[in-house]
C-alpha cells in the first residue's frame, strides 16, 4: 500500500511535468515545473502535521492495539541497532538490499543522455504508472492466501521477480548495443523516433523493478520477526543500506564509465542479489511468530486460528 500510494503521487508529479514539457522545443525544463514541485513537497508537511498518529493510539476496527510500545532510552537503541550486525540472515541479505533501487539511476541517466525534454517527461510518466502497477502485483503475490506457506510464497514470488528483472537487464544491455552513443553528442531522440519503441518497452519493466525487488527484499527481512520495534530498526537499516547502493550507482556515472559497464555492474548486483534472495526465502522465511511474540497484539482471528491449531497438535500427541 506505501509503494502504491507513493506511485501515484509520483505519477501526478510526472503527469504535471509531462503537460507542461508536451510541446517543449528547449533543452531546459521550465520555471513551471520547479514550482509546482516544491508546492506539491511542501503540502506533505502539513498533510503529516494533521494526519500522523502516535504508534500506540493506532487499532484494529475490533478496537484492539496493534502491538505494544514500551519506551527505550537512546543508549538501550544504539545498542540494539548494533546487534542487527551481528544477524547472520541481515548480512546475507546485504546486497540484496544494496541493490533494491538502482534501476531508477540507470534509466534517469539513459533517458537524459538519449531523449528530448518531452520524451523524457512522457518517460518518467510511464515509469512511475508501472510502479503503481508493479506495487499492486506484488502484493497480490505476497498476500496470496491461496498459497498457505510462507515460504512457498516467498520462493515463487523471488522467481517471478527474477524473470521480470532478468528480462529487463538483458534487454537493456541488447538495446545499448544496438544505440551507441557519443557524451560529445547525444541522439536526443523524440517518441516519434525508431529506437523509442525499445526503450519504452525496457522503462515499463524497469518501473516494475524499481517496486518489486525493493518490496521482495523488506518482506523476507520483515519476516524475521513479529516485533514492531525491531522491525522499525530493520526498516532504518534497508533504508541505509538501499541509500548506499544508490550512492554506489551514482558513483559509476560520476566515475565516467560507459554506459554498458554500468548497466553490466548493476545487472551483476542485482542477479547475485536474487540469488540470495532465493535462498533466504527458503531457509529463513518461516510461519508467523505473532502468536508468541510478548509485544504483538494478534488479530481475533489468527489468535483462533493458532489455538485449532494447538488443539490439532494435542490430539496428535494423545
Amino acid at each position: 500500500m506505501q509503494w502504491g500510494l507513493l506511485s501515484v503521487f509520483s505519477t501526478l508529479g510526472s503527469l504535471v511535468a509531462f503537460g507542461i514539457n508536451f510541446n517543449a522545443s528547449q533543452l531546459q525544463v521550465p520555471i513551471s515545473v520547479y514550482i509546482v514541485f516544491i508546492l506539491l513537497m511542501a503540502s506533505a508537511f502539513f498533510v503529516a502535521a494533521f494526519s500522523i498518529v502516535p504508534p500506540a493510539k493506532v487499532r484494529r476496527r475490533d478496537g484492539t492495539p496493534i502491538a505494544h510500545y514500551p519506551h527505550e532510552g537512546l543508549w538501550e537503541e544504539l545498542k540494539r541497532q548494533r546487534l542487527l550486525l551481528k544477524d547472520w540472515r541481515l548480512l546475507a541479505m546485504f546486497l540484496p538490499m544494496f541493490a533494491s533501487e538502482v534501476p531508477i539511476i540507470v534509466l534517469s541517466s539513459l533517458n537524459s543522455l538519449y531523449f528530448n525534454i518531452r520524451t523524457r517527461s512522457l518517460n518518467s510518466l510511464t515509469f512511475n504508472v508501472m510502479q503503481i502497477v508493479g506495487a499492486i502485483w506484488i502484493g497480490l503475490m505476497l498476500d496470496n492466501w491461496k498459497i498457505a506457506s510462507r515460504r512457498t510464497r516467498g520462493v515463487v514470488t523471488v522467481t517471478a521477480v527474477a524473470v521480470i528483472v532478468m528480462a529487463g537487464w538483458i534487454g537493456l544491455t541488447v538495446w545499448l548495443y544496438r544505440n551507441p552513443m557519443d557524451l560529445l553528442d547525444p541522439p536526443l531522440f523524440d517518441w516519434t523516433d525508431g529506437p523509442f519503441g525499445g526503450f519504452f518497452v525496457l522503462n515499463l519493466i524497469f518501473g516494475m523493478n524499481m517496486v518489486i525487488y525493493q518490496v521482495t527484499v523488506q518482506w523476507i527481512i520483515a519476516t524475521f520477526t513479529n516485533d514492531p520495534e525491531h522491525l522499525a530498526r530493520l526498516a532504518g537499516l534497508v533504508k541505509g543500506v538501499l541509500a548506499g547502493g544508490v550512492a554506489a550507482a551514482f558513483g559509476t556515472e560520476a566515475a565516467g564509465l560507459t554506459q554498458l559497464n554500468v548497466v553490466a555492474y548493476n545487472f551483476t548486483i542485482q542477479a547475485v542479489g536474487l540469488v540470495l534472495m532465493a535462498i533466504m526465502a527458503w531457509t529463513c522465511v518461516t510461519k508467523t511468530s505473532c502468536t508468541t511474540t510478548e509485544s504483538v497484539s494478534p488479530p481475533a482471528e489468527v489468535q483462533a486460528s493458532a489455538g485449532k491449531d494447538m488443539e490439532k497438535d494435542d490430539d496428535q500427541a494423545s
